[in-house]
């Protein structure tokens, strides 16, 4: 079984490092923060196995573009995979209350979705 390779697109990461500001100095919680960023990677590290086993998204429009999703506590981390290179395209991750598809949709039309490994 071919492990995939995980590339996090610039604004995965800057998600990633909004939540832990968010957790570490708005909720002044700077070891939950910590705690949260490393679950959020792990999380991420577990598609390298198994990516479809995670649902499409629920909006019709998102899930004609393939994009998947797998939750990390109150996160949503959103996915596609590129089954031709074996490569997961960690689109952006989001507090599940954040209103996903108007930036998820942005993201991939606006090509936002610039990776890096």
């Amino acid at each position: 079984m071919q492990q995939y390779t995980i590339r996090m697109s610039k604004l995965s990461e800057q998600d990633l490092e909004s939540a832990g500001d968010y957790i570490a100095y708005k909720l002044l919680n700077p070891t939950t923060a910590v705690n949260t960023m490393q679950g959020i990677r792990k999380t991420i590290n577990t598609l390298q196995l198994f990516p479809e086993c995670h649902e499409l998204d629920e909006d019709v429009e998102l899930a004609g573009l393939s994009v998947r999703k797998i939750y990390y506590k109150r996160y949503k981390i959103f996915y596609i995979i590129d089954q031709y290179n074996k490569i997961i395209n960690i689109i952006r991750i989001l507090h599940k209350l954040e209103k996903s598809k108007t930036w998820i949709y942005q993201t991939l039309t606006n090509g936002e979705d610039n990776n890096h490994a």
